[in-house]
């Protein structure tokens, strides 16, 4: 059988038969196609590309359809072994700029996948040309539709691909960031644990508690996204992979998704299957949904712990001035030696892009048409936009911010001591009107609650600390 050429750069190149569009000239040096070409002149909408972990994937669930083309019979041995080179070679991270496609594009993802189909291709001829030259015989080409796209489609291809990257982040950047955090948090609410503050409810004067149990706080919404997150990637698990165009799985052999999803699930170690329903896999987002949502969650505990940070630690003379946050940087180009809680500030506004991004998730999860959610690339790139935030967020608040975290402590003793509230730990003991007297005598003197209670004479200063502080400790 006479082979296709290998080397053209013309409308036919790496073997592609003719496709009725005008022709267009590959960029010299190109290791992509047509397909490729063409996207890079019709949809040259921005700057954003998807990033490199997303074309591994893409790159990943190619070698495994080749793995199981091959092991079925479907895919030649020469074919599979220059297809598997080829991927190995992406997936060691070289030819990285052979993927210039931007987000804004046909909404399956089409263009992309077309991208990663060429370029494997390319690839693959080279080193199918090596062996032939060196065993003397000439197959036919490799072909990036027949052969590195055998028995898929983008429309399961691109949304595998979107569940394979985000599980990966989220187990190698997104949950170990987490963990961090949380550790970074748990040295200082042992270090303060015993340390009594003024709570404050309504940003008013509320009863006391120990800065270890505030960060106890902290600690467990951040656990509780930790955990929402896990629970989400029940679904990210799952791959469209089989279902092909609508989900009916034509062109693909029975069971290939499953087989395909195995292989992944051997690479990675972790448990991907394919989807139950593939039509509702290619059809609908509702795993990536529910996983920005657990990354909205996330966001959500994140922008309550800065804001906190940064209120508990405004001043120096005018503010709360409890907690000393690491002065990193000059906060003022105008104003000599202010210093601004700047970790507080850059982890609220990722806090903001997440809950931006997941607005648009929500939208474009929304939408689509009958048998395809059209929606896909602007998800995946807002999802891994959100989580590599996060990571990033979360590394530097831990590391810059909670890790040189110091207490004003005569700051504090000065605000536990003014606070009128604490009275009401000694309700059950005093009575009702007798605490709400010493209170209004406090507020009315401006004085201290013992002064008060000596005042009305109900106690002397001496006598009110003794109990106010033995029940402090019974119930702190």
């Amino acid at each position: 059988m006479k082979s296709k050429s290998k080397n053209s750069k013309d409308s036919d190149q790496q073997g592609q038969s003719s496709d009725y569009f005008a022709p267009v000239v590959v960029e010299d040096g190109a290791l992509w196609g047509t397909q490729t070409q063409r996207s890079l002149i019709n949809f040259n909408i921005g700057k954003q590309c998807f990033e490199a972990d997303f074309i591994t994937a893409l790159v990943a669930i190619k070698r495994a359809c080749a793995v199981v083309n091959h092991r079925d019979g479907r895919l030649s041995v020469g074919h599979y072994d220059a297809i598997i080179q080829a991927c190995d070679t992406l997936l060691q991270g070289e030819y990285r700029d052979q993927f210039p496609l931007r987000v804004w594009q046909t909404g399956s993802g089409t263009q992309t996948n077309m991208n990663v189909n060429e370029v494997i291709c390319t690839l693959a001829n080279r080193f199918q040309e090596s062996i032939e030259k060196q065993i003397g015989e000439t197959g036919e080409a490799v072909h990036p539709n027949d052969h590195v796209n055998m028995s898929q489609s983008s429309n399961d291809v691109f949304p595998s691909a979107m569940h394979l990257v985000a599980a990966q982040q989220s187990h190698t950047l997104l949950l170990p960031a987490i963990d961090h955090l949380i550790g970074r948090l748990k040295e200082k609410q042992i270090e303060f644990a015993a340390v009594h503050t003024v709570g404050r409810t309504h940003m008013m004067d509320a009863l006391p508690l120990t800065i270890g149990a505030m960060l106890s706080a902290y600690i467990t919404q951040l656990t509780e996204a930790r955990d929402a997150v896990n629970d989400s990637l029940t679904a990210i698990y799952k791959l469209a992979i089989g279902g092909t165009a609508v989900g009916s799985g034509s062109n693909a052999p029975t069971g290939f998704g499953t087989q395909v999803a195995e292989v992944l699930a051997q690479q990675y170690g972790w448990p991907f299957s394919a989807h139950d329903n593939l039509y509702a896999a290619v059809s609908g987002e509702d795993a990536s949904l529910r996983f920005s949502g657990a990354l909205k969650q996330l966001a959500a505990a994140l922008l309550k712990l800065a804001n906190d940070f940064r209120l508990l630690g405004s001043g120096p003379r005018c503010g709360f001035n409890e907690w000393q946050l690491p002065a990193n940087e000059p906060g003022s180009s105008i104003m000599p030696g202010k210093v601004n809680p700047t970790q507080c500030e850059a982890l609220s506004m990722v806090c903001l892009q997440v809950f931006g991004n997941d607005l648009t998730v929500s939208m474009a999860a929304s939408q689509g048409q009958l048998q395809l959610n059209t929606y896909r690339p602007v998800i995946i790139h807002n999802l891994m936009e959100s989580l590599q935030l996060l990571t990033d967020a979360m590394q530097s608040f831990a590391n810059n911010c909670v890790a040189g975290l110091t207490l004003n402590t005569p700051q504090i003793e000065q605000h536990m001591a003014d606070n009128l509230s604490v009275i009401t730990l000694l309700a059950p003991q005093l009575g009702y009107d007798v605490a709400s007297a010493i209170v209004h005598q406090a507020h009315q003197d401006n004085s201290s609650l013992a002064v008060a209670a000596e005042v009305l004479g109900y106690y002397t200063q001496v006598e009110f600390d003794r109990l106010m502080r033995d029940v402090l400790d019974k119930q702190l």
